[in-house]
């Protein structure tokens, strides 16, 4: 009697301190999850997302310049990127033509021995506007989902041809005017940094800008994981210790389709076992098949005893 005393004791404990814990997260999680959701919401119906590198200038002969981010894929480790704009001159246009470099960059502490992986494009004359969509590679780590994150590098070198002479500006120039705009995934906050001393900055050619964006899951898509991982932890526990064994093998299987049904609500087209939320999930199915089997163990114990 004292042992299942002291059993349904702790049990009660255990419930008692999960129920205490699901409380405090929801209490303290659900006010900043609305505010990520909001914002989410405001910032996809604005163009708060666009940001300036380097402000227009208000001569006659300047590059015009939008880069727009659109589709990350955290699988592949790359992101699409739009470049469009146009060259504004009055005069001369003609004997000049100009070229945009656009790749990563590496910092000079990086220890990296390769070249950066750079795009071409050439600026038509005459003002006519181009378009052009290249792919850079993102460093970050799908496995910490939802907790992952990813920084794109990126520099910008703008190169002028005059009489097959080559020189390239420098952002004291003012020959160029950059506008970053967004149109990533909405699983992702964006943060954009500009290099400030662009001689720590590696690259192919003399880049007139560096820039570095930070890609994050939103607080209402941790706090939505964690609330349903927790969750179901706590569901786990109480239909493997509080279910009579006749009911446990059939609670048992619905823990299973259950677990493989809360990775299609969490992690939807990512593959599979490849983030740490596949690890607890595949976990929790192992430790309830333990458990299972240790108590399916003890009742025939129990019943040889009797018989």
């Amino acid at each position: 009697m004292d042992i299942k005393s002291n059993t349904r004791k702790l049990s009660i404990i255990g419930i008692n301190l999960s129920i205490t814990l699901l409380i405090i997260i929801i209490i303290c999680g659900l006010p900043f999850a609305i505010k990520s959701i909001y914002n989410e919401v405001v910032s996809n119906a604005s163009d708060s997302d666009r940001f300036t590198l380097i402000e227009p200038n208000k001569f006659d002969d300047f590059t015009q310049l939008e880069i727009l981010t659109k589709e990350l894929d955290p699988i592949n480790q790359t992101i699409k990127i739009t470049v469009s704009g146009y060259h504004n001159c009055q005069t001369r246009c003609n004997k000049k033509s100009l070229r945009l470099h656009i790749s990563s960059y590496y910092l000079k502490n990086a220890n990296e021995k390769r070249v950066p992986e750079s795009f071409v494009i050439d600026i038509p004359k005459g003002g006519t506007e181009f378009e052009k969509e290249i792919v850079l590679p993102v460093s970050g780590d799908i496995h910490e989902y939802p907790y992952d994150s990813y920084s794109v590098q990126t520099a910008i070198a703008l190169e002028s041809i005059v009489n097959g002479i080559s020189t390239f500006s420098n952002k004291e120039s003012n020959a160029i005017a950059i506008i970053l705009d967004e149109q990533t995934s909405r699983l992702q906050d964006i943060k954009h940094t500009q290099v400030s001393d662009l001689k720590t900055v590696i690259t192919e050619h003399p880049p007139i800008v560096a820039f570095s964006s930070d890609y994050e899951r939103p607080f209402y898509v941790k706090y939505i994981v964690t609330l349903l991982v927790i969750l179901l932890l706590i569901t786990t526990a109480a239909t493997i210790f509080l279910s009579d064994f006749s009911k446990l093998i059939t609670g048992s299987a619905g823990i299973i389709i259950g677990v493989w049904g809360t990775r299609s609500l969490l992690l939807g087209s990512l593959p599979a076992d490849v983030t740490i939320i596949d690890i607890i999930l595949t976990l929790i199915v192992i430790g309830t098949l333990i458990c299972v089997a240790i108590k399916s163990a003890l009742h025939t114990r129990k019943n040889i005893k009797m018989d």
